[in-house]
């Protein structure tokens, strides 16, 4: 039950079948903007509009009499016929190839496929059996796409796809479909597909279900590791979704596009044309939290009232808020926190005595919020000279400044003799520990070294750090290798969360 994989989360973290009916899709999702969802011949039209690709149309068979004069021979050895306002995938029929010679065609399963066959399926859309509602369809005749390389590994026949839910113009949960020899190459659920969810901040799948059966008051999932039905079956957790960015910027588009509040977006990867869309879901199911072992409902609420510059700015969102299991996950194996290359860190004032009300204001503040770089290339951290003024250590300043010391040295070894001989005098003074030899725009330098302490991702530490100038350093703090040794760093992200 859905109930037993997310029973870790809050009931206020997960999104109720009523719930989502009743705050996201009646408000936001208006008559207009379902009939574009509802036809997939609407959905092609206005997505054509927004340059959003689709797979091609070969035909349209809309009535008993055009049926009879499709010549099935003019079509492409490969296609798809599905009907226009289907819904859970169902009533589509995949075609894999023609036999050579014959009025004959494959299916996933590899059984034949014949004229007859095609005309009693295109029959059955007619009389609406796959249709919203039961109602009277039409027939589309479109492009196979060609499944992409990497994701070919993973799916039995058909091409799998990716679900995305998007509201507010940020995606907010993304799971994608394996089709499967139960699910007769397609890449639906409830058909028997495999679903594994998609971390947003980095595209790679996360944990994967499938849907064990069904009862009357929910569907059953159970948790599946590997891919089923295939030569040789490969791990579900760990898979890198080609082109993610441009995956999520598309299925934005198409939110702006449909003027749903609240879409489904299917989007599948062509091996020559890249993302393209499948379909639009005006009311996309709740088995994406199954797969993600996580709450729309939390999603939802994180995203209200945020309002995004541009698709490019609702892809930072999203990545920012809705990333990092993955993450998560490596920190766990390997013990160590994983941090950005640029993170916020908050530097603690230099606890002293009150002197005046004016010191004692300041004081009272306690902390100093900065950007501090991450820097590997060098042991010690460094603070900028006007931070460490800030936070109490101007004395500390103006003590070094006033003493005679040489403005550069000609070597390391000169600079490590003045430290040696003159480096008590020095930490004479209460704030100063030591001091230390560094480059500064190609000389040689000494500079002073005091202890700072700073709140690093909610871990306070006590840092030794040599105040520099900014002209030294491309930001106000850099944190050095004896301050990383448990961290992993992100070269790929900036700021904390």
């Amino acid at each position: 039950m859905i109930k037993r994989v997310l029973h870790n989360l809050s009931k206020k973290e997960i999104l109720t079948l009523n719930r989502r009916n009743q705050v996201y899709l009646r408000p936001l999702n208006t008559p207009s903007a379902k009939r574009v969802a509802d036809s997939k011949l609407i959905t092609k039209r206005v997505l054509k509009r927004h340059n959003i690709k689709t797979p091609d149309l070969y035909k349209v068979v809309r009535t008993p009499k055009q049926l009879e004069y499709v010549n099935w021979n003019d079509l492409p050895n490969s296609f798809v016929i599905k009907p226009n306002q289907g819904s859970r995938g169902r009533g589509i029929l995949i075609i894999y190839g023609k036999k050579k010679g014959k009025e004959e065609w494959i299916s996933p399963k590899g059984e034949t496929v014949t004229v007859n066959d095609f005309k009693i399926h295109i029959q059955k859309i007619f009389e609406g059996r796959f249709s919203l509602g039961e109602r009277r369809d039409v027939a589309l005749i479109e492009e196979r796409l060609k499944t992409d390389n990497l994701l070919k590994k993973y799916s039995y026949k058909g091409i799998p796809d990716i679900r995305l839910i998007v509201y507010n113009q940020i995606p907010i949960m993304a799971m994608t479909r394996l089709p499967t020899k139960d699910s007769d190459g397609k890449a639906n659920l409830h058909a028997g597909a495999i679903c594994a969810g998609i971390d947003i901040g980095s595209g790679i799948t996360t944990h994967a279900i499938k849907l064990k059966g069904k009862s009357i008051l929910a569907d059953s999932y159970e948790e599946v590791e590997t891919t089923s039905d295939l030569t040789i079956n490969l791990p579900l957790k760990g898979v890198q979704i080609p082109s993610w960015d441009e995956i999520l910027e598309i299925a934005i588009k198409c939110q702006k596009a449909s003027k749903l509040g609240y879409v489904g977006v299917d989007i599948a990867i062509d091996r020559d044309k890249g993302p393209m869309v499948f379909e639009l879901n005006a009311r996309p199911g709740l088995g994406i939290q199954t797969a993600n072992k996580a709450g729309l409902r939390f999603r939802l609420e994180r995203v209200e009232g945020i309002k995004p510059k541009s698709v490019k700015h609702s892809v930072r969102i999203a990545k920012f808020i809705f990333g990092g299991e993955i993450s998560d996950e490596i920190e766990q194996i390997s013990g160590k926190q994983i941090v950005n290359l640029v993170e916020k860190v908050t530097i603690y004032n230099k606890p002293r005595e009150r002197t005046s009300k004016r010191k004692s204001k300041q004081i009272k503040k306690g902390t100093y919020l900065t950007k501090a770089f991450l820097d590997t290339g060098i042991s010690t951290s460094r603070i900028d000279k006007g931070i460490a003024a800030k936070i109490g250590y101007i004395d500390a300043i103006k003590f070094f400044e006033s003493q005679d010391i040489p403005k550069k040295f000609d070597s390391f070894d000169e600079a490590e003799k003045f430290i040696n001989s003159e480096e008590s005098r020095f930490s004479a003074h209460e704030d100063i520990v030591r001091l230390a030899k560094v480059f500064v725009e190609n000389d040689i330098c000494v500079k002073p070294v005091i202890k700072i302490i700073l709140d690093l991702r909610g871990e306070k530490k006590e840092v030794e750090a040599i105040i520099s100038t900014r002209g030294d350093m491309i930001y106000p703090l850099l944190l050095g290798r004896k301050e990383l040794k448990d961290y992993l760093i992100d070269t790929s992200k900036t700021f904390s969360k």
